[in-house]
């Protein structure tokens, strides 16, 4: 019986706003991401008193139309200091990389990630993933192909998650568990196959949220007021899931290291 190692690598991209003088509005894309500005601030940023800090402000400079609009129906506030926060957007992993160990035959083998989104002034966000290859031999050309879960019923695909519990149902596929993930992982024995960038498959959203807007909301609720008195409980600024590698093989499987990189790219907006 041959003994087949498999290591999976994970790459982190992240996304980084700056705020640079002079800048002009642009629409900017790539193979991964599309980013649509009709404007841009001129200049923004936190000034302070330097000799005894008597005084603090924050500012931007250039926005179209920086106010608060108001109509029958809508409420608009345009402009940078209406989505000031002291919490800047991040997103974390444990670790970039999972080692699934030594793989007997109809013996499956996992490993986690924690992810948490720290979103700050964003009041929502996207998490994808997507892999650039299947688990491939890194010396050869074999691969273990990306799981069907159960198959049957339980035929899993990229957005849809299904029972993999099976000991002789091969392949290569995650589950998540945690705070905005999709509602198709019902339990931690659910899961999928990774989109496939080598057959331009879209990456598939893995955490999300429309709402988390970091802020106290008026208890109970009440009209609007010019200065509402405040007397709620601040939301979380930060959920977390974890997503479980799982791999599974056949006697029949080519012994070898194996490995695949998994994109991973958090997306805030407002």
């Amino acid at each position: 019986m041959n003994k087949k190692n498999i290591i999976t690598a994970f790459l982190l991209l992240s996304v980084h706003y700056f705020f640079v003088i002079p800048t002009c509005a642009i629409n900017m894309q790539s193979g991964e991401y599309r980013i649509q500005m009709g404007t841009v601030d001129s200049g923004g940023g936190k000034m302070t008193d330097p000799v005894d800090n008597s005084y603090n402000l924050s500012s931007s400079i250039g926005q179209s139309a920086a106010k608060e609009f108001q109509s029958n129906g809508y409420v608009v506030k345009a402009g940078f200091q209406y989505l000031y926060s002291r919490i800047p957007f991040s997103f974390y992993l444990s670790t970039i990389r999972v080692d699934l160990g030594t793989l007997l035959p109809n013996s499956p083998r996992t490993g986690d990630i924690t992810m948490k989104v720290s979103f700050g002034g964003a009041g929502q966000y996207i998490v994808t993933a997507r892999a650039d290859t299947p688990l491939s031999e890194v010396q050869g050309t074999d691969t273990i192909s990306f799981t069907g879960c159960n198959g049957g019923a339980d035929t899993c695909t990229i957005t849809n998650a299904k029972l993999w519990t099976s000991a002789s149902a091969y392949g290569f596929g995650y589950a998540m568990t945690g705070q905005d993930i999709p509602s198709d992982f019902i339990s931690s024995s659910y899961f999928r196959p990774f989109a496939n960038r080598l057959t331009s498959e879209n990456p598939a959203t893995i955490m999300q949220s429309t709402n988390v807007t970091a802020d106290i909301t008026p208890t109970p609720a009440i009209p609007y007021t010019p200065a509402p008195v405040l007397t709620g409980v601040p939301r979380a600024t930060t959920h977390q899931a974890i997503i479980t590698m799982k791999a599974n093989v056949s006697g029949l499987q080519p012994a070898g290291t194996y490995a695949a990189v998994i994109r991973f790219l958090a997306t805030p907006s407002f």
